[in-house]
């Protein structure tokens, strides 16, 4: 059996992060054509570009130069499912009524997932302390939820929802108690809202995105 070599290890990399060699050339900052060059093992990536080569891949730079079995304290995470659009709150509250899903979905900025979600899926950028909480559940501003509009809301689960008097969405947790419906904020200084015919359900929130 032969022993992987750094073209070929960039190549199951790139593949197992869900990367296109596109994709893989923005983060790195070189050109499409090096990226395919490399994998086809016509040339290979010169020493300034081996550090950010080893970042966008997951690796540190001894893994990817020498292969699986050296010492790393940086773990592969888990396999990109897919992309989606990454919208506005005024975009999510409507997006159940919208004709033109396809071409906003097109013409957005792509976000990565790890989650399983369906093709009407998109992304959201919290704004607003309401989801912060310093115990348990907490979805601080800044983060971004993927949500599915194709998965059954049920108690307990965060989902992004619309009140009929707001042409903007918003994030919280449908708690259904004795056949009463709340939207609860993480954040005990919110009051919990009680729904009744006067909101929407728009998504179920899938996958929360910290960026650090």
């Amino acid at each position: 059996m032969n022993k992987e070599n750094l073209n070929q290890r960039i190549k199951r990399l790139r593949k197992l992060h869900g990367y296109t060699q596109k994709e893989l050339a923005k983060y790195v900052g070189v050109s499409h054509g090096s990226i395919s060059q490399w994998e086809s093992e016509i040339t290979s990536p010169k020493g300034a570009q081996i550090q950010p080569l080893a970042k966008a891949l997951k690796v540190d730079v001894v893994e990817l130069l020498q292969g699986t079995g050296v010492t790393s304290n940086i773990e592969v995470g888990p396999e990109i499912k897919g992309t989606v659009p990454l919208i506005s709150w005024v975009q999510a509250g409507a997006w159940k009524e919208m004709e033109e899903i396809s071409f906003i979905a097109d013409s957005a900025e792509r976000y990565r997932t790890t989650a399983k979600v369906g093709p009407n899926a998109f992304a959201a950028r919290v704004v607003g302390d309401s989801m912060t909480s310093s115990t348990g559940r907490t979805i601080p501003a800044g983060s971004v939820v993927v949500a599915d509009p194709d998965i059954e809301a049920a108690s307990g689960k965060v989902v992004i929802a619309r009140l009929d008097d707001s042409s903007e969405a918003t994030v919280k947790e449908l708690v259904i108690d004795a056949g009463r419906k709340y939207l609860r904020p993480f954040n005990s200084s919110f009051p919990t809202i009680s729904i009744n015919g006067n909101c929407t359900i728009i998504a179920v929130v899938k996958q929360v995105i910290q960026d650090f």
